[in-house]
């Protein structure tokens, strides 16, 4: 198999990616969740002033991969159901959260949730990841 490398061009966290979100996650030792703040600029947007919903996706996904990471444990999306439960703005602070649940063979299962300043989720997902 393929090593995979992180050559800083991740869309959602590659600080050499231009076009990119830039987003720096850190864990947070009393929850067990790996956390990040993020802002979506205008130019991600679907509906006027509105994120596009594949946008808030890729924020869900990378969160549960990077929780994964925090556990010492290299992986790849396999699948994830995200529930969009209000429409997220752009030019407005998020706050995302994702845990890792779960090791079990080759396969982790983790969750992950996009929330506001007041802890109103805006959409969560559920994934399974598949170690590398």
């Amino acid at each position: 198999m393929k090593d995979f490398y992180d050559d800083q061009n991740c869309f959602v966290c590659g600080k050499k990616n231009l076009a990119g979100l830039k987003i720096e996650f850190c864990e947070n030792p009393q929850s067990k969740e790996v956390e990040a703040s993020v802002v979506f600029p205008p130019h991600l947007q679907g509906w006027e002033n509105t994120v596009h919903g594949g946008l808030l996706a890729t924020v869900l996904d990378e969160i549960m991969i990077k929780a994964a990471a925090a556990a010492g444990i290299k992986c790849v999306t396999a699948e994830i159901n995200v529930k969009y439960k209000k429409p997220a703005f752009t030019k407005t602070t998020y706050q995302v959260h994702g845990k890792m649940l779960e090791a079990r063979g080759r396969i982790i299962t983790a969750e992950s949730r996009l929330c506001d300043a007041t802890g109103q989720i805006y959409a969560q997902a559920t994934g399974k990841l598949f170690k590398i």
